[in-house]
């Protein structure tokens, strides 16, 4: 997608749902106003669980729209080496827990397909699922898997289905969190392996800034850490295990993510996923969770 043509479809007046009364994260009734970004969004926090969220949100329709355009044309040189170096970091992070070796994977809003690629270079059986009909045809012709689109919590997968799902920066973009993590412990097998990566709400950057707000120190793109444009929910490491423990999850893993970049040497990305992002408060969170061996399906 051009540039010009994604932007126009980001500056068009977004349609909204009628505004939430329960949190989008845990169901409580226990919300209130927190925040209001550069853009007008208003963001809502939970008493209860503390995750924050947009309120109102918008619409089925508008979305719709939106990753319609998402997925650009091509990388730039250099992109597409860097993202793969990650997703394969991201998949050896998953496979260290598991058992066997690797089995079926479920790679939840697969984009431009990397992650599937990855995958598929470890040895994984892979599918994949993503929102938009396009991207779908696309990225499953040209890797010859099976991506499928439509409404993710009304998915055929049999129960039981997969040793693995990746949510590869998918959970901050979801209405309903906690019905996609319901409906993905079901597709796990007993022992399956769930890696979340998000952006963290709690980086020092951002808390930062969020706090120069709150005293009136920082007017210029107020909230621009939140990115409403595509982003619904909002996450801290806290917030984060919270969510996916209620779901039926047990965390085994949490870490700053990895941001390799294009044409990086190798010392440097060593540094960089063994030094340096292991520091707390970085700006994306990683998680691996397991469905537990001795839980049955709901």
């Amino acid at each position: 997608m051009e540039l010009n043509e994604r932007l126009a479809v980001e500056q068009r007046p977004p349609a909204f749902d009628e505004p939430r009364k329960t949190c989008a994260l845990c169901g409580s009734n226990h919300i209130s106003y927190y925040h209001r970004d550069h853009r007008g969004i208003s963001i809502f926090r939970c008493g209860v669980c503390g995750g924050q969220f947009m309120n109102p949100v918008y619409s089925d329709d508008h979305l719709r729209e939106y990753y319609s355009h998402y997925v650009g044309d091509g990388f730039k040189l250099g992109e597409e080496e860097s993202e793969l170096y990650c997703h394969d970091y991201y998949l050896s992070l998953v496979e260290r827990f598991m058992a066997a070796s690797p089995g079926r994977l479920l790679d939840v809003g697969t984009g431009a397909g990397l992650l599937l690629k990855a995958a598929q270079r470890r040895r994984w059986q892979v599918v994949g699922y993503d929102v938009d009909p396009a991207t779908v045809q696309s990225v499953g012709s040209k890797l010859n898997v099976e991506i499928r689109t439509g409404r993710f919590n009304e998915m055929t997968w049999p129960a039981d289905s997969f040793d693995a799902v990746i949510m590869h920066h998918v959970l901050e973009h979801v209405k309903e969190p906690r019905s996609y993590l319901d409906t993905i412990r079901k597709l796990l097998r007993p022992g399956g392996i769930l890696f979340v990566a998000s952006p963290n709400l709690a980086s020092v950057s951002s808390s930062l800034k969020r706090w120069m707000e709150k005293a009136h120190l920082r007017r210029k793109r107020v909230g621009a850490y939140y990115d409403t444009v595509h982003h619904l929910c909002y996450f801290s490491p806290a917030s984060l295990r919270r969510l996916l423990s209620q779901s039926g999850f047990e965390p085994l893993l949490m870490r700053s993510g990895h941001q390799a970049r294009p044409f990086q040497s190798a010392w440097t990305r060593w540094l960089m996923r063994n030094v340096t992002e292991r520091l707390p408060w970085k700006s994306t969170i990683l998680v691996v969770a397991r469905k537990p061996a001795a839980a049955p399906n709901p």
